[in-house]
Formats: structure tokens, C-alpha cells, sequence
């Protein structure tokens, strides 16, 4: 089907699971995009380059899902691995057409400027240090700060002493001479930042969106949440096939399928504000720790939250965490009172669960879960129906309606 969104907003809403990566250090993606913008209207940009600028920046680390890759970001002014990054980045860009222009210069976005080859473009060349320069000036105000004079005078002086070595010298002239103005800093501040991209969201295009392409940005986030989820990389795509496959047994309107498909690849943007050590951690949690896990699904429905067009579906996201925090706390829910989706989406993630068991321990599984009502019980034969026509991963399983009787 074809949804009518505007582009910045979604790219804007999304980027802000990738600031999340950040845990307490958050809304990097977004401060680069300020001052590469900036740096670009100092030299003349036309529009059509800053709004190219704005969504490149804010998608350019892309390829962290790791926390630990983002403290070596913001920490450190280069590092023998900043390539890794930009490649993964680049790779998940070019799966998205409305992106894939992006592709090459993310790839070099940590790229010297005396290092480039001289075949690359000019103008490639430009963007990508453009970002890599923007990049840099917001690490080094994570380390320095820039509140006092001094702390913004060690920041340019950094800069100026590696260029043109790293940075080209009309992208360091231009914000050298911006960082004067005090207004420049101030909007780098996490109260202000919306401000300053508040009138370009506005003035966004509304665009027919086919599903297809709107699918694909969603699987682009789901791959870096996935990334983080190093011993599953598949999960979501996985979760988001089979949610679909159910929603179709239960003859949802095909908005609907798509919707539930879409929370199936969305739900986990959260995630990326979890630290690394707690999303694989086997031992038992800290009070604090439960509350950072337990938070994901309020931070998933924050971003989703900001998309017109995407009300239900940060309704559901954020219903289908409220239910497994529930019941993490012991807390028995009506099952029948949640709306269809988000039973479907819960449905979807036990039988997920349940595939790397062998075919009796998973029946035995389901038994149990069902016998508990925490699931629908209506849907069991029917998945086991449709299985061999619906989703070949499961078909392995050979499971057959008998399995499932009482």
C-alpha cells in the first residue's frame, strides 16, 4: 500500500535510535548534521546540497550499534579502526533506495583529506569530509567542552593544526569563522537542537511511499539493532516475517499486515540505548539494570512516536512492552483486553523463541504457554497449517495440525 510521509521526519524520527547509541552522550548524529550544515551555508551551499547534508549527517553512523565503537568515536580524534563503521554504514545506505546516494561518501566519511585518491570526485570528496570534519568538532566538544572561551579556542586550534592533512582548508576556514558566534554553540545544547530542525521537518515534502520502500528503511534499522544482537543477527527479520505470516491467517486488512510487519522490525529501536554489556549479560540483573532494559520499548515508542502516520504503530510497539514488563514483574494480564497486534506480535516472538528447539520440546513448549493463556490458542492449528506454504524456516520443523491437538 502507499503511505504519505515526509521523508525528514522519518529519517529525522529513526536517527534518534542510532543517538540513543550513545546511552548518556546522545544526539551526536544530530549535532553533526548542525554544524555540517552551518559549515556548508558559510560557504554557499545551494538548498537542495544543505538538505542532502542534513540527512547524510544525521544517518552517518549508521553502521554503530555498539556502545563501546561510539565512546571510541567521541573520544578519541582518530583511530586505526574508523574505517570498520563507515563500511558497515555504507552497506546498510545502499540497501535503501532513498538513501543509496549516501552509500559512498558515508564510506568515506572518515577519510583524510590528503588521503583521498585522486579519481574519487570532487564534490564527493567535499561531502564526505564535510562530515568527517563536523564529526570531529563534536567529538572534540565531548572531550573539551564548549562552554568557556578557551574550551572553543583548543577546539579550533585542533582543528587548524590537522589541516589540510585530515580537513580541507575552506571547510576549516568556514568553521573557524562560525565558531565565533555564540549562537553556533548554543544549538549544539540537547534542549535546543529540535529548534534548529524544527522549520526543515515542517517544510518537508509530503511523499508517496510504496511499503516495499518504507519496508526497507525499516529493515536498514533493524539490521543495526540486530548488529548490537551479535548472537542472532536475523531475529528481527525473522520475528518480522513470521508476524506478517499470522497477521494474514487472521485475515487482517492488508494495512494491517503491513503494520504488524512493520512493529516486527521496529520494536526493538530501544535497544540501542541498552549498554552492550547488558544486552548479552547471562547473570542476574541489578534493579538498575532491569529499569535500562525495561525502558527500550518507552525510548522504541518516543521515536516511532514522532512520525505522523506511525501512531499505531508506536501504540503497539509500546503496548507489546508494557506486557512483557508485566509479566517479567509477575504481573497477570487479561490476554483478550490487548489489541490483535500486539498478541500477534507477542505470539510471533514465543514461537521465535521456540526454533532452535527440537519439534517435541517446541509443542511441549507452546502447550505449556498456550495452557497459561498466554497466548491465543485460535491460531495454533492454522500456523501449523500453513507452515509448508508460509515459511520455510519453520517448514523444517515438519509440524502438522496433529502436533498442536489437545
Amino acid at each position: 500500500m502507499i503511505y504519505q510521509l515526509n521523508l525528514r521526519e522519518v529519517t529525522y524520527a529513526l536517527s534518534e535510535a542510532l543517538d540513543y547509541v550513545g546511552i548518556d552522550d546522545i544526539m551526536h548524529g544530530k549535532r553533526v548534521a548542525c554544524i555540517a550544515c552551518e559549515i556548508a551555508k558559510k560557504l554557499g551551499w545551494r538548498q537542495s546540497k544543505l538538505d542532502k547534508v542534513m540527512l547524510m549527517a544525521m544517518l552517518h553512523d549508521c553502521g554503530v550499534s555498539s556502545t563501546g565503537v561510539h565512546h571510541a568515536i567521541v573520544s578519541q580524534l582518530d583511530w586505526e579502526d574508523a574505517y570498520v563503521h563507515c563500511a558497515i554504514g555504507a552497506s546498510l545506505l545502499h540497501d535503501v533506495p532513498f538513501y543509496d546516494g549516501f552509500a559512498e561518501i558515508i564510506a568515506f566519511h572518515h577519510t583524510h583529506w590528503e588521503a583521498f585518491e585522486f579519481q574519487i570526485d570532487e564534490e564527493m570528496k567535499l561531502y564526505a569530509n564535510l562530515i568527517y570534519l563536523s564529526d570531529r568538532i563534536d567529538a572534540l566538544r565531548s572531550q573539551f567542552g564548549a562552554h568557556l572561551s578557551h574550551e572553543k579556542e583548543t577546539i579550533r586550534t585542533i582543528i587548524q593544526t590537522h589541516s589540510p592533512s585530515m580537513f580541507a582548508p575552506k571547510l576549516c576556514e568556514a568553521f573557524v569563522e562560525i565558531s565565533h558566534r555564540d549562537s553556533f554553540w548554543y544549538y549544539l545544547d540537547s534542549f535546543a537542537l529540535p529548534y534548529y530542525f524544527k522549520d526543515w521537518i515542517d517544510q518537508g515534502e509530503i511523499q508517496a511511499i510504496h511499503f516495499d520502500e518504507l519496508k526497507k528503511i525499516a529493515m536498514m534499522f533493524a539490521g543495526i539493532v540486530n548488529a548490537k544482537i551479535s548472537y542472532d543477527a536475523q531475529h528481527t527479520v525473522r520475528l518480522a516475517s513470521l508476524a506478517r505470516f499470522i497477521a494474514r491467517l487472521y485475515n487482517l486488512s492488508l494495512r494491517d499486515q503491513e503494520t504488524v510487519e512493520l512493529c516486527a522490525l521496529l520494536y526493538d529501536l530501544g535497544k540501542l540505548r541498552v549498554p552492550d554489556v547488558l544486552v548479552t549479560k547471562t547473570a542476574p540483573l541489578s534493579d538498575e539494570e532491569h529499569i535500562r532494559i525495561r525502558r527500550q520499548g518507552f525510548d522504541a515508542q518516543i521515536i516511532l512516536g514522532q512520525i505522523k502516520g506511525f501512531e499505531k504503530i508506536a501504540k503497539t510497539v509500546s503496548l507489546y512492552h508494557e506486557a512483557q514488563n508485566a509479566k517479567e514483574k509477575g504481573i497477570v494480564d487479561d490476554e483478550t483486553s490487548k489489541p490483535l497486534e500486539v498478541r500477534i506480535l507477542t505470539f510471533a516472538h514465543t514461537i521465535d523463541a521456540l526454533m532452535p528447539l527440537q519439534k517435541s520440546e517446541m509443542v511441549e513448549t507452546l502447550e505449556a504457554v498456550i495452557s497459561e493463556h498466554q497466548l491465543d490458542p485460535i491460531i495454533v492449528p492454522y500456523i501449523a497449517t500453513y507452515l509448508d506454504s508460509y515459511h520455510p524456516y519453520l517448514a523444517s520443523n515438519s509440524l502438522h495440525v496433529k502436533d498442536f491437538d489437545a
